[in-house]
């Protein structure tokens, strides 16, 4: 696992981010899709996908993030535990009812 100080692309869905991540002495890693771990969301062409989608815009809206990254999943994304300021964002979606714990 590696730690890096992230900036959101943009959401894909309330799940899956885009992030260009600070490799550190000047370096940054091109925009790539990270899963968070550990939660699923609904998909995003339901009502509730839609929602679930904005909250989470409106959650990292202008808050430091940060990636501690894993190794990618069969689709190609890598895997992270994505931190918004001191909060763990799969916490926070799924406490405020916009995602589920799933062990993948």
């Amino acid at each position: 696992m590696y730690e890096y100080a992230a900036v959101l692309a943009r959401v894909v869905d309330a799940d899956t981010v885009r992030l260009v991540l600070d490799l550190g002495f000047h370096m940054t890693r091109r925009e790539q899709p990270y899963r968070l771990l550990r939660i699923n969301a609904p998909e995003i062409s339901t009502e509730e996908g839609k929602a679930a989608k904005a909250w989470m815009e409106m959650f990292l809206k202008e808050k430091p993030m940060r990636a501690v990254t894993q190794k990618s999943d069969n689709f190609g994304r890598y895997l992270c535990e994505l931190y918004a300021g001191n909060e763990n964002v799969s916490d926070s979606l799924v406490a405020a009812g916009m995602a589920t714990y799933k062990v993948y």
